[in-house]
């Protein structure tokens, strides 16, 4: 499959949003019991500023099938070596090389940033994307045990950490 990344824009507010629901609706990938409005993009978009986001596009169909972005960790300067990474991938494009080929994407924009240090959250239970984070070279710092509760289910938060 052959992707184009481009960096976030309003173009892509639907296309962004009706993806990452799809997350809410179907799985514990995405936190919220209840599907965001489209004005979630304009939080992605404020939360982003100064850092890279991007959407992956089919090259075949030109629609968006996936996103992906760095943030500030923490507001205080003294951890601008450290943005907290982000992506979602439409569920026909996963395992085929979309979010090794976001996290390079990102990893290589990092670094004129000062960024040394990239930090992922993910939920207990998504399996495929604790996986992908240890198979990309990310480890375990810490767990935060059964914080989260969707949907009457309990889940903890598994913090990752990649030095680049």
């Amino acid at each position: 499959m052959s992707y184009r990344l481009e960096p976030m824009a309003e173009p892509h507010r639907k296309q962004v949003v009706d993806l990452y629901n799809h997350y809410v609706e179907t799985s514990f990938a995405a936190y919220p019991e209840t599907s965001a409005p489209y004005a979630l993009f304009d939080r992605f978009l404020a939360i982003t500023r100064g850092y890279p986001a991007l959407v992956a596009t089919s090259e075949r169909t030109g629609e968006v099938v996936g996103f992906a972005f760095l943030h500030p960790y923490h507001p205080a300067t003294s951890f601008n070596r450290t943005a907290e990474i982000t992506y979602f991938l439409s569920p026909a494009h996963t395992r085929q090389g979309l979010g090794t080929l976001f996290l390079q994407s990102l990893e290589e924009a990092a670094r004129p940033l000062g960024v040394d240090c990239l930090l992922a959250n993910v939920s207990s239970r998504n399996e495929a994307s604790l996986e992908f984070h240890r198979k990309q070279g990310f480890v375990e710092c810490g767990r935060f045990r059964e914080i989260g509760r969707k949907r009457g289910e309990d889940f903890d938060i598994v913090w990752f950490q990649k030095r680049l």
